[in-house]
Parts: structure tokens; C-alpha cells; sequence
């Protein structure tokens, strides 16, 4: 039997210069207010060409990942009582961050094709109670993007109730036939009572990089960042050099 001797060698390239000048010592430790500027100016920035809607470097709040952004964002507007309404099948995260609140999670159905609400369903479900509206377009599981007539008549129904919004938008930028999904953020008047929660993760497979954010009314970001600091303590330095790059 003849016998042969197969070898394997693996190529190491060169660490790209952001990445490496992010991971040098200056960049371990705890920057100002837990959070590194030049990401914030980035994130204002790109939420402002995406969206449309003029968005300040004040209104983001960096975390590890998207979640501190889906959490706290809720733990800062919901009180004991108050129902929060989700996308099901959806996330868990949504009922889980209701649920720690001491809210009552209210699933709302979704159209057989998966991607919106059944809009005649949710607005029987809407209450009195009613405080917080998760959105999640493009959606997990079943990636279907709501479209622009519902999330007008969410954002109709969010300033006739005076409830607030999360639009969980960590998929974004996964499309395959259009070039981008609407986002209620960008209708008039929503930015006012909306929280948009994004990230690295999905889009540039950095799920082990913990890396997201959330856009907010300046009236929240003091009560997630204590949150956040209070919790996580800060996002890493050189993490967040990284998303700038």
C-alpha cells in the first residue's frame, strides 16, 4: 500500500493597522463616559445617511452588542404594569427584558409570510396599559421586513396612545431583494419616541466582538449609560477602535 504524506500550512496575514493600533495599551483602558467619541460621531453619521432623519453623536449609546440597547432601553421606560407589545415568533430577548421589568409581554401574531404584524390583531391588543411597541424589521426568526404603510400607521397609533417604539434593526443590512428596508425612525415625527437598536454582529460577523448601539432621545441616553455603567461597566476601549474603523 502506498502511503503519502499530506502537509497543511496555515498563513497568518498581518493584523489590519486599525485593528492593531486599537488593541495598543493606550486603548485599554476606560474612556470618558464609557464610550469612545469617535464612535458615537460614526454612528450619528451613519444613522443620518441611512435613516434620513439628522441624528447627534448626544442620542447614541455604545454597549457590548445590541442587547444593553434592547434592555435597559426598556428598564428605563416601563414601569411594573405596563404592557409591552412584541413580534411573535420573535426574539426571546423581547419577552425576557419585559418580563425583568415587571411588565406584562404582550405577543402580537404575524402574517402568515412572516413579515409584519397582522395589523387588525395588534391594534385590538393595544391598551391603556400600553407603553412599549418592539418592532424588528428585517425580523428573526423569519427575516421579513414590515412594510412602509404598517409603519405608518404604528407611528399613527404610537402618538395616539403615547406609547414608545423599539425598532430592533441588527439586520438591517441583510437584504437580498430590495436595497433597504423602511425603518420608522424615519418617519416624521417618531424620532421623538423612538429607540433604534443596531450593531455589528450580524453585519460584519463580529458576533464575539460585542458591539452595538441605540439611538435615543437625549432625555434617555443619562438613564441607559447609567445602566450601563452601573452594569457592564463600559464597552472595550479597543473594541470600539475597532467599529470605527
Amino acid at each position: 500500500v502506498q502511503q503519502s504524506e499530506r502537509r497543511y500550512s496555515i498563513y497568518r496575514s498581518p493584523t489590519p493597522s486599525p485593528d492593531r493600533d486599537a488593541s495598543e495599551p493606550t486603548s485599554s483602558i476606560v474612556p470618558p463616559e464609557n464610550s469612545v467619541q469617535s464612535l458615537k460621531e460614526a454612528v450619528a453619521e451613519h444613522t443620518t445617511k441611512a435613516r434620513g432623519i439628522k441624528t447627534l453623536p448626544e442620542e447614541v449609546v455604545i454597549g457590548p452588542g445590541a442587547k444593553p440597547g434592547l434592555f435597559f432601553s426598556t428598564l428605563a421606560l416601563v414601569n411594573a404594569g405596563d404592557e409591552v407589545m412584541f413580534p411573535d415568533p420573535g426574539f426571546p430577548t423581547y419577552r425576557a427584558m419585559t418580563l425583568t421589568a415587571g411588565a406584562i409581554p404582550v405577543p402580537v401574531p404575524l402574517t402568515r409570510d412572516g413579515s409584519t404584524f397582522e395589523m387588525a390583531a395588534f391594534e385590538k391588543l393595544i391598551s391603556p396599559k400600553t407603553k412599549l411597541v418592539v418592532l424588528n424589521s428585517p425580523g428573526n426568526p423569519t427575516g421579513g421586513v414590515m412594510p412602509q404603510n404598517d409603519l405608518e400607521r404604528i407611528s399613527e397609533l404610537a402618538k395616539e396612545y403615547d406609547f414608545w417604539v423599539i425598532t430592533d434593526e441588527i439586520y438591517s443590512r441583510l437584504l437580498y431583494d430590495i436595497p433597504s428596508a423602511p425603518s420608522i425612525y424615519s418617519i416624521p415625527g417618531m424620532k421623538e419616541r423612538t429607540i433604534l437598536v443596531d450593531g455589528f454582529s450580524k453585519t460584519y460577523c463580529m458576533t464575539g466582538w460585542r458591539l452595538g448601539w441605540a439611538v435615543m432621545p437625549q432625555q434617555l441616553t443619562d438613564k441607559v449609560e447609567l445602566l450601563l455603567t452601573h452594569s457592564v461597566g463600559c464597552t472595550a476601549t479597543f473594541t470600539q477602535g475597532a467599529g470605527v474603523a
